[in-house]
Parts: C-alpha cells; structure tokens; sequence
C-alpha cells in the first residue's frame, strides 16, 4: 500500500513558528518590540485556532514589520537548528519503509526551503506559501497561492496525493485538520507537542482523529 504523509512544518517538524521568528528578529530593535510580540502571537493563535481567517493572519503579521532579504536568508539559517527533536529520525524511517512524505506548510518557503532539504524534502515535496518582493523587501505573499488562505491545504493534498492509497495529515493547527474534514486525508494525527491547541483537541475527540503529545507517540500512530 502506497501512504502519503503531509506533514505540517511550523509546531510540528519545527519547533516554532518560522514567520514569527523572523518578525521577532524584525522587531529586536523597536522601542514597542514587547508589545508588539505580544500581538504577533495573539495574532499567530487566531489564525492556528480557526478564529482568524488564515491569510488575514498572515498578512496582519507582515504588517507588523518590514522584513528584508538578509533577515530572511538570516532566520532561515537559524531555523536549521530548530527541528523538533526526534522528527529526523522518525523521518527516516518513514521513507524506509516505502511512505512518500511531502511538507504542506502555510509558512514561507523563503524560509522553510533550506531546513526542509535537511530533512530529506525534494524540491517537489516542499508546498509553502511565497513572499513578494520589492527589490529587498518583503511586500506581501503571493494571494494567488492555495496556502495562503484556509482550505488550501486540501487543494494542495488533492493534487498530490492521486497515486496514493492512504493520505495522512500530520499538524498542530486548524487549518491541517481543515484538509481531513474536507475529504483529502484518509486520515488526520493532531500534533500537540509543541503547541497545544484546544480546538484541535475538540475537533480530533468529536471527529474520531488521533491526537498525540509526543513524536514517540506520532511514530506509533504511523506504524514505525
């Protein structure tokens, strides 16, 4: 049997939010730098929770300050050593075993491309939102991208996962469990390791999906 695992990236193989980190390092040098973290992350949870529109959460974060081509090539860098400690090697695993694993993230691949390609994801296995650029700035994200807005994930795992017998999502956030409900996963495991998401929680217990708190415990809801 042919399994595609889509794997979220930020709070399930990272071990943070990639777009946040790179607006904290944006923000290190403002005056209101704490206040202004404090609303990156309540803005972050609104669009993880459901209670924001996805790219309504991504853009409001962008405006939160200006982004430039160094600080991104900067944190991408940095988010080589932020995996979540054990999915290397579950990821290993998982490809000997035969499974065909993609990255479905509604992060940037400006950002996600270089720690993905650690983790053994080709080129073709990457699906990430993309930032637009003036000249060395970040302006904007590409709207016209299906991960920039909520169910995008599903037209992502539609197209993909054609060949595949069973389609699994794997994330901490609405927008993944979103992709099971709409029909594109066979199945869905709610990661709650690095953030946990009580609307996740909900909808996994009133869904029937899997939820688990540790990557030993997602290796043996794969079968590894």
């Amino acid at each position: 049997m042919t399994r595609l695992i889509a794997f979220d990236v930020d709070s399930t193989l990272l071990r943070v939010e990639s777009l946040d980190t790179a607006l904290e390092a944006a923000l290190a040098t403002r005056e209101d730098r704490a206040a202004a973290k404090v609303r990156l992350h309540e803005i972050t949870r609104a669009g993880m929770s459901g209670s924001m529109a996805l790219r309504d959460s991504l853009e409001a974060r962008l405006q939160l300050a200006a982004l430039d081509r160094d600080g991104v090539t900067s944190v991408a860098e940095q988010l080589r050593q932020r995996l979540t400690p054990g999915m290397a090697p579950l990821l290993r695993k998982l490809r000997e075993r035969g499974d065909s694993l993609h990255a479905v993230s509604g992060g940037f691949a400006d950002l996600l491309e270089p720690v993905l390609g650690d983790l053994g994801f080709g080129h073709g296995d990457i699906h990430a939102n993309r930032f637009v650029w003036d000249a060395d700035r970040v302006s904007g994200l590409d709207t016209g991208y299906p991960l920039s807005r909520n169910g995008g994930k599903a037209e992502i795992l539609n197209t993909i996962s054609k060949r595949a017998d069973e389609t699994i999502m794997v994330g901490d956030g609405m927008t993944d469990f979103e992709a099971y409900e709409a029909g594109a996963a066979d199945r869905f495991i709610g990661f709650g390791l690095i953030a946990k998401r009580d609307v996740v929680i909900a909808a996994c217990e009133w869904s029937g999906a899997r939820y688990v708190r540790s990557v030993d415990d997602l290796a043996k809801a794969l079968g590894v």
